[in-house]
């Protein structure tokens, strides 16, 4: 209707400006010419009246809601945070955000839904519970979710607030203190076995430095060696020893704990020792049955004969070497190969023999002199033992 009145009110002004229009092409000025048509004309004809006079005003734009953190706060304490709608709605605006926690501080995560009023601006406290856990630090973050009256800034849609752990960490846990003992004697050939202990057990896997050593001879690998003690507190550590087939006295296997990282050395069971037993028969005793040698005489130029003898008949045979040698610290003194010969032998007892004879050359010459002495000696005994081995051969002068 407004469209109408305005378009009838242009046709109007058109019609009068027509008829001006031809009264002034009449040859008669006043023929038809009625001053109330003046008078009837709207002054305010030309005024285009104001199309959109009675539209309706343009809605408000749609605030953008951002969001910030308050300070850092403490286990326990709440996190605070300011939502803020711009422009100020003109009506309480629900603005829908999401809460999510980074650690483990009791908050109730997920979505919940804030109302800022016409002022603008609301506070949203998100709790934190405390305990008595050492922890590390975290935090609450709060993110304005879309939704419908608002749009979401793009640069604080989001906000961070610190929560701070307040509880003493816990003490550290004890330096363990490393022991060794030893297992029980081996016989050569056998492992030596020793346990490793680490007092308290240790939170992780322990590496134990230790010293390996022997007395004797059994093959023990000696040196370092590292062994593992797991959380249970002790471990087993095996030394292998060889066998052999020598009669040889008992040794022994000695392990030390070494100083190292992450454990002290225990000062009264730092070293143990596993005993290692030869398994080899000794060597058989020497015989009861014994060899003698006696004093003999003889004329330069013939021979002089000894007897060897055994204390008792056995039933083996006994061999006895000997051999015919200076006697220096005698007086007078015979010269080998000048008043006798050297020489040597070996005397064969048979099984049930007790007796048997040697003899070594005289020499003979013209001179008149003093009786003379050498010595013939036993040696290298087999199936007897030598209880006198030697004697004095005199050379007694024919001249």
């Amino acid at each position: 209707q407004a469209n109408e009145a305005t378009l009838g009110a242009r046709w109007d002004r058109v019609a009068r400006t027509l008829q001006a229009h031809e009264a002034c092409n009449d040859p008669d000025p006043d023929a038809d010419y009625d001053p109330d048509d003046d008078a009837d004309a709207d002054p305010d004809a030309d005024a285009d009246p104001d199309p959109d006079a009675d539209a309706d005003p343009p809605p408000p734009p749609d605030p953008t809601v951002s969001i910030t953190g308050g300070n850092a706060v403490t286990e326990g304490s709440a996190a605070t945070f300011t939502v803020s709608a711009s422009p100020q709605p003109s009506s309480p605006l629900s603005v829908d955000v999401s809460v999510a926690q980074s650690g483990s501080y009791g908050i109730t995560t997920g979505t919940r839904t804030v109302t800022v009023p016409i002022s603008g601006s609301a506070t949203l406290s998100v709790a934190t519970s405390g305990d008595s856990t050492d922890e590390p630090n975290g935090s609450v973050t709060v993110t304005v979710s879309s939704g419908t009256g608002y749009t979401v800034s793009q640069t604080d849609g989001a906000a961070t607030v610190s929560v701070n752990d307040d509880d003493d960490p816990p003490p550290p846990p004890p330096t363990p203190t490393v022991s060794v003992t030893a297992g029980n004697a081996v016989s050569e050939g056998s492992a030596a076995s020793f346990t490793v202990t680490a007092s308290p057990s240790p939170s992780s896997p322990l590496r134990v430095d230790v010293s390996v050593a022997q007395s004797g001879s059994y093959g023990v690998a000696t040196g370092t060696r590292t062994v593992t003690v797991p959380i249970s507190g002790s471990v087993t550590l095996s030394v292998a020893t060889s066998g052999d087939s020598t009669d040889e006295p008992n040794g022994s296997v000695t392990v030390t704990v070494s100083s190292g990282t992450g454990y002290t050395v225990s000062q009264t069971d730092g070293t143990a020792t596993v005993s290692v037993n030869d398994d080899d028969d000794p060597p058989p005793p020497p015989p009861s049955v014994t060899i003698l040698i006696g004093d003999a005489s003889g004329e330069e130029g013939l021979w002089v004969t000894f007897k060897v003898t055994l204390s008792e008949a056995v039933d083996h045979q006994v061999k006895v070497r000997w051999e015919s040698d200076h006697a220096y610290d005698l007086d007078p003194y015979a010269i080998a190969g000048q008043e006798f010969w050297y020489m040597d032998g070996t005397l064969t007892f048979a099984p049930g023999q007790t007796e048997k004879t040697a003899s070594v050359y005289l020499n003979d010459d013209s001179s008149s002199e003093a009786d003379e002495l050498f010595r013939v000696r036993l040696s290298s005994p087999q199936g007897a033992a030598i209880a006198d081995g030697e004697a004095i051969m005199t050379i007694t002068d024919n001249d």
